[in-house]
């Protein structure tokens, strides 16, 4: 900074200024990237967590919608019901009967552990024990009472077709916990005697094992799973010493009493769901009814009691989360401080440049407008090369033009001179027969031989004018440019009389189908040089040497008081490739030949700009249809006249 000595007070001011002003910045900037970096992370923790809680759910809501349909399943077994043939409920036949279908049903799913039917003393009648879909079956002489039993009690005041669920705990066998651990859920079903062969109740008892053991193995490090009954007490815990302490009297290992503040927040309100830190940890949970299982008249009991998945990440993480943020962001601080005094010194240098590359930018805005100059000109050269190419393109098509009607012309001129010299030559011998003596078969002779030669004189020259006509026409039609009533089929007419010297003699013939038998206002002129320039476009290119084919010309109404006029060819038809470029201007495929390309570049510019129409290239070189090529032309909003107007 030795060099902000040599700047005058005003400067100095200035950096310093900047310097603070940077400075300040860098630490907001810095705090800012703290806190987007600590939330980032944080979101992604409780994102992960929520993932789990989704999961979760979607387990535990599958497992029980399964265990209420095979309930519901089990119970409409016709086997259980009373209009079965008659047989004593207690015969060997009929508990055979109930048995095997028990047995069955528990084969279907590895998740039954015992089916029981109690009467209404809650003395067991039938029981199997299943293990993964094997059963079993109890003998009658170790069937038990389960009157004593809540969920027997409680079943027995839900009537059928609802059913009632137990609350997740331990299996018990003889008033021990079955070792290990099972937990169970038990779902019922009430039978009457009206419906069925035993007034009592249908009990399942589900194993959630493997439900258990699945969601343990969603544990990850920073994502540890916890399920809680409603009053606190763990279910599933990574600690397995605090799991299940209702069922071992441990009144002491619930939420509740070790995390007071984290367990009140989970319960107050009506809010199912949350996420609240606690303890440097972050909590995600969920509250849901597992008793969604006990309906009443299609509604949920009042005395259902909620389950809660709780996820919790370690202690230490969101402190080493923090930590990284706050590492992240001095390093980023202090990098921007660094950047930014460094732009402010190297601002100072460029001010001392400034002036100089602003003189140099003045010389080279000089030189641009030079260049700028000379690229106009050379524009205007080209435009005045294009229009002369243009009117050249014109002048030779008039060349054709004339060299037909010429060509045409010469055949009746010649006939007419011929007869006129036969007339001739037979009046000189009849003045010479006058002198010898004129007879009556000389003088009949004669004159008869003088007017067969001025009629075929007459007739030639009458050629001569209709093509001297129809020339005539066409030149001030093609110079003239106001709308005129014409008629399409007799300007078609008139050009290929002109063309006629070209196509007489080649090998391709064209062929016009006119379905208008209408006037229309147009420029005639246009419309000539338009379909001559098409004709002679498919001439040069759609066919090959010595070819033969076919140029259709078919002039038809269009929708909306429209002409279409389509020029056809079968020859070898248009390229994809070429098809896009083929109205471009100076684009031909046979420059060699003296192609211009101006030709088709021109017919557009006739159609679109002064005839205000449209025209379309449809071209499919491998198709099978007749016509390769078709140059369709629409000529819009024009006024048709009829003939007899």
């Amino acid at each position: 900074m030795n060099s902000l000595n040599s700047l005058p007070v005003g400067s100095k001011k200035s950096v310093l200024l900047k310097s603070s002003f940077s400075l300040f910045i860098t630490l907001f900037i810095g705090w800012l990237i703290y806190e987007q970096t600590y939330q980032e992370k944080i979101n992604t923790i409780k994102a992960k967590q929520d993932e789990k809680l989704v999961l979760i759910s979607g387990d535990f809501s599958k497992e029980l919608s399964s265990i209420k349909k095979l309930t519901r399943i089990l119970a409409q077994g016709p086997i259980l019901k009373s209009d079965t043939p008659n047989k004593p409920l207690q015969s060997k036949q009929r508990r055979d009967e109930i048995n095997n279908y028990f047995l069955n049903f528990a084969a279907i799913s590895t998740n039954i552990a015992q089916i029981r039917w109690l009467d209404t003393q809650g003395q067991e009648q039938y029981r199997i024990n299943a293990a993964n879909g094997i059963g079993e079956i109890v003998s009658p002489d170790e069937l038990q009472n389960k009157q004593t039993r809540y969920y027997f009690q409680k079943g027995m005041q839900v009537s059928a077709p609802d059913i009632f669920a137990t609350e997740i705990d331990l299996n018990i066998e003889r008033n021990q916990i079955v070792m290990p651990h099972q937990p169970t859920i038990r779902v019922t079903y009430r039978t009457d005697k009206e419906n069925y062969l035993l007034d009592g109740l249908l009990v399942v008892n589900f194993n959630l094992d493997y439900l258990f053991d699945q969601i343990k193995s969603y544990n990850q490090e920073s994502t540890l799973i916890s399920i809680l009954n409603h009053d606190g007490f763990w279910l599933l815990n990574p600690d397995a010493e605090l799991e299940w302490g209702f069922m071992y009297g441990k009144n002491e290992q619930t939420l509740a009493l070790k995390k007071p503040e984290l367990w009140q927040q989970i319960i107050d309100g009506n809010v199912e769901y949350g996420s609240h830190f606690f303890n440097h940890s972050l909590y995600t949970y969920r509250r849901f009814s597992i008793f969604s299982l006990r309906e009443k008249k299609g509604r949920i009991s009042n005395a259902d009691k909620e389950l809660i998945i709780l996820i919790s990440s370690p202690n230490e993480l969101l402190i080493t989360v923090r930590n990284a943020a706050l590492r992240l962001a001095l390093i980023c601080s202090g990098l921007l401080c660094l950047i930014s005094f460094g732009f402010i010194y190297r601002e100072y240098k460029f001010q001392n440049q400034l002036l100089a590359l602003s003189h140099k930018l003045h010389i080279e805005k000089i030189e641009l407008d030079i260049v700028n100059r000379e690229l106009d000109a050379t524009i205007k050269q080209q435009q005045q090369l294009q229009e002369g190419l243009i009117e050249a393109q014109k002048l030779s098509s008039l060349g054709l033009l004339v060299a037909g009607v010429a060509h045409e012309m010469n055949t009746p001129i010649g006939g007419a001179v011929i007869s006129v010299s036969n007339a001739d030559m037979a009046l000189n011998k009849l003045n010479e027969a006058m002198k010898q003596g004129l007879t009556k078969s000389t003088l009949e002779s004669t004159t008869t031989s003088i007017g067969e030669n001025l009629a075929l004189a007459k007739v030639n020259l009458n050629k001569t004018a209709v093509l001297v006509k129809s020339f005539k026409k066409m030149a001030i039609d093609r110079h003239n440019d106001e709308f005129i009533v014409c008629d399409i089929e007799k300007i078609i007419e008139e050009l290929l009389l002109s063309l006629n010297s070209r196509l007489k003699n080649s090998p391709i013939k064209v062929k016009t189908v006119f379905l208008l038998n209408k006037q229309v206002i147009s420029l005639p002129g246009i419309i000539s040089q338009v379909v001559e320039n098409l004709v002679v476009n498919a001439l040069n290119h759609a066919f090959d040497e010595k070819q033969e084919g076919v140029i259709e010309i078919k002039v038809e109404q269009a929708t909306n008081n429209s002409v279409r006029l389509s020029v056809s060819d079968n020859g070898k038809g248009v390229d994809g490739e070429i098809k896009a470029d083929i109205f471009e201007p100076f684009y031909t495929t046979a420059r060699g030949k003296g192609n211009t390309g101006l030709g088709l570049y021109m017919v557009y510019q006739w159609v679109t700009q002064i005839l205000k129409g449209d025209i379309k290239l449809h071209s499919e070189p491998q198709s099978d249809t007749y016509f390769k090529t078709q140059f369709i032309i629409t000529l819009p909003g024009l006024k048709a006249k009829s003939h007899y107007d």
